[in-house]
């Protein structure tokens, strides 16, 4: 492993055990919901960044073009993951994050948009009371963002990242 392919890594790891963290010792009233809320947003657009320079560095490494203009995380997971030996459809729950990410730090987390155009719900970045599936919140409702929510995204991330860097090793 080269040493950008190292630090984007450990960059990732961090990002994601230092956002539940951090955010178990503020709780809400402490904040404030909407501030809570935005740095939430905030957290999640850095980790979403962070996979991005992971994707980058791997792909540099294993020698992958990379489309300079593709900003978009999923989209880059999805372009580049077969060349790094990914087969998971993680760019739904990338997607889904997306949408999370954007409500909590633009809306101050009331749901204004659905998954499509038309849809009367959102799917949020993380499962729904511990089960496999996602949580859908319906468009006007508060998207509520609990410590076990942010362990789950965690886990997500720790675990994208392991795969990107192992796929590269066993290569």
């Amino acid at each position: 492993m080269n040493a950008e392919l190292g630090r984007a890594h450990a960059t990732l790891c961090r990002g994601a055990d230092f956002l539940p963290s951090w955010l178990r010792g503020l709780p809400e009233p402490k904040l404030g919901h909407a501030r809570r809320s935005r740095v939430i947003g905030n957290g999640l657009r850095e980790l979403d960044r962070f996979l991005s320079v992971l994707l980058d560095a791997a792909s540099a490494e294993r020698g992958l073009a990379t489309d300079t203009a593709q900003y978009n995380t999923a989209n880059k997971l999805n372009d580049l993951g077969p060349g790094l030996g990914l087969v998971r459809g993680d760019d739904a729950r990338l997607r889904a994050l997306g949408r999370s990410r954007s409500c909590l730090f633009y809306c101050e987390g009331v749901v204004r948009r659905g998954d499509t155009r038309q849809a009367p719900t959102m799917t949020a970045g993380w499962p729904a009371g511990g089960t496999g599936a996602l949580l859908v919140v319906p468009i006007g409702d508060q998207l509520d963002v609990l410590a076990a929510d942010l362990d789950s995204v965690r886990s997500f991330y720790l675990r994208l990242a392991d795969e990107i860097v192992d796929g590269l090793a066993q290569a």
